[in-house]
């Protein structure tokens, strides 16, 4: 749909589609049109919303989201967030050794930054804005198809500021660059940004923590931007744990250069809505890519995880695991697409999703796909959904180990396939516990 500045103003205030307050939104904070000169930053937000515009928030007939009716969760959460109040947390990752972050609403709340190695440098957007436009040019909205993904798009257009990472060439950091998204405006829309800069030749390992929240409804519509350099490498890990009231939109767009190697682990244990949309573009030759995942989805939560790995040169390698675990009247989706193009010969490429169905009400849909134009791939994808394995549990039964403990035995084995394969000992740990508690009750 195409809208105009006149066309908002024109419509009833109550008759307005949800879209056309958005853009009433931007061009009340910041104008459609531009008014004299314009740096990249403000032309790149007034392209993004015109691209929100045109393609709107999904539907149930937009295909990639016909199993997630985000429409429903956004209509008490597109008030401007400005004027409601911040609640701050304890963090459970503290103890990490690494190099500590915290923010509020996505942006960065400390000042006193921690020393970094030479090499590695850790700010927000606009001080890179100030300090090297050029530099933040090259880079910003470069890896995003706007057209393509409109929660993107809104949140390039919103966002004022975010967090930049930046490792140079050649700088291997030893430790982990560890956010603590600790801190939540409660009620409302938050629409945080991070920009990921690994050079070539570098490496950095990157947690991710959202811890839970106090109640209160609130949504936030998160884009990433990761660009991996030639022979670098990237291990990321996010832990997603809000409440059954929040809802989280988490658009990832990692574009990786020759022989790079990047790998993340999702890790879904909480919130109210969740869509996960993880897009990778091997873009050059011999690059590896790994995507995990992991959910637990209890009461009435809806949990989406949406990737897209698109291999657009020969020689290159893709594997994804994604795993839940469903309950109550909770709803878990995965749709994993492979685009294996043309000119990607050599490509091996595989994905595998695993589900476990603990109630009649909770329902599982599944959607692996592989789309190849080359001939000369080794690809391959399934998915399964299931209950408990009867068999193995009437095993451990007839050891005399009681049905509870044995339930829980079976689902603990199940998610560890997902977190045996977090590089971080401490969260890997942590995640263990969590598991034993959520699977426990």
């Amino acid at each position: 749909m195409t809208m105009t500045t006149d066309s908002v103003q024109s419509v009833p205030e109550e008759q307005k589609t949800d879209e056309a307050l958005m853009v009433q939104e931007f061009d009340a904070r910041y104008g459609l049109m531009p008014s004299g000169e314009e740096d990249f930053w403000t032309a790149s937000r007034r392209t993004a919303i015109k691209a929100f515009a045109e393609v709107g928030f999904p539907s149930r007939r937009t295909e990639a989201y016909k199993y997630t009716p985000v429409t429903k969760w956004l209509k008490n959460n597109l008030a401007s967030s400005t004027e409601k109040s911040a609640t701050s947390l304890a963090d459970t990752f503290n103890d990490i050794d690494g190099y500590h972050y915290r923010t509020t609403d996505g942006q960065l709340l400390d000042r006193d930054a921690p020393k970094l190695p030479e090499g590695l440098s850790i700010g927000t957007l606009q001080e890179m804005r100030s300090s090297d436009s050029s530099f933040l040019e090259t880079y910003l909205s470069r890896a995003i198809v706007l057209e393509r993904d409109p929660f993107a798009a809104l949140a390039s257009a919103f966002a004022d500021d975010g967090i930049f990472i930046r490792v140079e060439k050649g700088i291997h950091v030893d430790q982990p660059v560890v956010i603590h998204h600790n801190t939540l405006t409660v009620g409302g829309l938050a629409q945080p940004r991070m920009l990921i800069i690994v050079e070539e030749d570098a490496s950095l390992n990157v947690v991710e923590h959202f811890p839970e929240v106090p109640a209160g409804s609130s949504f936030e519509n998160r884009v990433a931007e990761v660009f991996i350099g030639e022979k670098a490498k990237m291990d990321h890990v996010l832990v997603f744990e809000r409440n059954e009231h929040s809802s989280f939109v988490n658009g990832l767009f990692v574009h990786q250069g020759a022989e790079s190697n990047f790998k993340t682990d999702t890790i879904t244990l909480g919130g109210g809505l969740v869509r996960n949309n993880l897009n990778f573009l091997p873009d050059a030759e011999e690059c590896e890519t790994h995507l995990n995942g992991l959910y637990v989805a209890r009461g009435s939560a809806h949990i989406d995880n949406h990737t897209l790995v698109d291999h657009a040169k020969p020689n290159c390698f893709s594997n994804e695991l994604f795993k839940g675990i469903v309950t109550d009247s909770a709803t878990g989706v995965f749709n994993g697409k492979v685009l294996v193009r043309q000119d990607a010969q050599k490509t091996n490429a595989y994905q595998s999703s695993k589900s476990i169905v603990l109630d009649r009400s909770a329902q599982i849909y599944a959607k692996p796909e592989l789309e190849i134009y080359a001939d000369d791939v080794k690809c391959s994808h399934g998915a399964t959904t299931g209950e408990l394995d009867e068999e193995a549990l009437f095993y451990l039964r007839s050891r005399g180990i009681p049905e509870k403990a044995a339930r829980l035995m079976l689902l603990e084995a199940f998610a560890r396939d997902v977190v045996d394969l977090v590089d971080n000992e401490a969260v890997k740990q942590y995640l263990y516990e969590r598991l034993h508690h959520l699977l426990s009750s």
